[in-house]
């Protein structure tokens, strides 16, 4: 199962968006944000949690391996009520005790991370910006190509630019990044020996938790009918390598 991993590795970078931003500089930058993040906010002194987020991003780090050879990684847990965690270019994980609060085991908490680890194979954070560089463009050369049209027109010109980049292209953009680390992370978690079906398990929790979540066409992220259909429409692979790191 190791090959299918590198396989839908290597799918990601052909599915790759623009990216006008060396991913060098992006994890200079990552690293530069982390440490600013470790200060401004309090570090959890909570041994237990503080382990399970080693634990379990270790167990992801190792699996990982030569896809991510130059990262240089660390795991902090940060006191926030949310249930989140992100990952930075570079190999920087955090977790706030909110998350921690909501999974009941390191498989699910592996889901999560997983997920965000996914955004960072994937180079999501280039190619939003790229994409927000591009929308900024576009903004500039409305502007310039309305400049004779009378104050009203112009004005809904402008407000359209602005609407349909927004809903129609940067609002379905960032649900396909979604649904991309959903499958990537869901197959990271397994072939990290974490089994996958905790993701189902969490975003049920998620669902029920959020009842009157906003509709899915105004949201960056995947209603949780979809996200949960996407998970179970993957869960065969990853099952296959989840089972794989079981035999001795």
């Amino acid at each position: 199962m190791r090959r299918s991993f590198l396989v839908l590795l290597l799918l990601a970078g052909c599915a790759s968006g623009p990216m006008l931003i060396p991913e060098s500089h992006l994890v200079e930058m990552a690293a530069m944000e982390f440490e600013k993040i470790k200060q401004e906010m309090t570090i959890s002194d909570d041994p237990e949690g503080t382990a399970q987020v080693a634990r379990v991003s270790m167990g992801i780090a190792k699996a990982l391996g030569s896809e991510m050879p130059d990262a240089e990684w660390e795991y902090v847990l940060l006191e926030d009520p949310s249930a989140n965690a992100f990952a930075m270019p570079g190999g920087k994980i955090a977790v706030f005790t909110g998350l921690l609060e909501t999974v009941e085991s390191d498989d699910e908490l592996a889901a999560v991370i997983g997920h965000e680890i996914a955004h960072v194979l994937f180079r999501h954070s280039n190619q939003r910006m790229t994409a927000e560089i591009l929308r900024s463009i576009g903004a500039v050369a409305t502007v310039v190509a309305t400049d004779d049209m009378d104050d009203g027109d112009r004005a809904l010109v402008l407000a359209a630019y602005g609407i349909g980049s927004q809903v129609g292209v940067m609002l379905p953009y960032s649900r396909h990044h979604e649904s991309q680390a959903d499958q990537l992370g869901l197959l990271i978690a397994a072939q990290s020996g974490f089994d996958p079906r905790a993701a189902l398990l969490f975003w049920e929790k998620m669902s029920e938790s959020n009842p009157k979540s906003q509709p899915e066409f105004f949201s960056t992220h995947p209603g949780y009918d979809t996200r949960l259909q996407n998970l179970r429409d993957a869960m065969p692979e990853a099952m296959q390598a989840y089972e794989a790191t079981r035999l001795p």
